[in-house]
């Protein structure tokens, strides 16, 4: 598995993704975490990017159901790749709910290469998790990301198509949800920086992620 691992990993490095190992300190924390508190079974895994790392509401959000927070920094599809072996496969797993791409776009990739990106997440999840459920949060639509909306839209495009025809992928419309009646990004969602999220923000993600989590 690391081998496999290993030469996937190589080509997403070398294939212009930023260096992985700036979040090194950060997933060296989740480990030393997983060795003194070792999560349970049966978990639901929450990973990502910011937007999962400061979630600080996520275990009341769903409270009754063992979830599991992993999300860290500004990170990228290649870095969950990268770090699968380590933040991924050691949990046992009821569902797997995915927040990238957002960054992705961000950093100028197109659409299409994001959307890439997002097929090999799955195909390596599933080479550990063979019918693991997965949920995959759309990119979202913030103030200061919107001049990208075009690109936005046609990535969560795919993604949507692609989930529609899998019984075991699902997508979560946060898109709709969190534009105000003018078809822009509502700023009351949203922090000083425009980007990331209110409570009122992650409210909305709760109500749109509940009846995946209850499946």
């Amino acid at each position: 598995m690391k081998i496999y691992l290993f030469v996937i990993t190589f080509f997403l490095i070398s294939a212009d993704n930023p260096d992985p190992l700036r979040f090194k300190k950060e997933i060296d924390a989740f480990k030393n975490l997983d060795l003194k508190n070792p999560p349970p079974e049966d978990i639901i895994l929450f990973l990502g990017s910011s937007s999962i790392r400061m979630w600080a509401s996520l275990d009341k959000d769903f409270e009754g159901y063992r979830v599991l927070n992993r999300g860290f920094g500004g990170s990228q599809f290649s870095d969950a790749i990268y770090y699968f072996d380590d933040i991924v496969a050691p949990y046992k797993l009821n569902k797997i709910i995915i927040y990238e791409g957002d960054n992705d776009l961000a950093s100028q990739k197109s659409p299409n290469i994001v959307f890439k990106d997002f097929k090999k997440f799955i195909k390596i999840t599933r080479s550990v998790f063979p019918d693991i459920e997965m949920a995959f949060i759309a990119a979202k639509p913030s103030p200061s990301r919107w001049h990208l909306k075009e690109n936005y839209n046609k990535y969560n495009g795919k993604v949507k198509s692609y989930c529609e025809n899998d019984e075991n992928l699902n997508y979560i419309d946060v898109v709709n949800p969190m534009l105000d009646k003018r078809g822009l990004p509502n700023p009351e969602l949203y922090l000083s920086d425009s980007l990331h999220m209110t409570a009122k923000g992650y409210e909305i993600w709760k109500n749109q992620i509940i009846d995946f989590i209850k499946k």
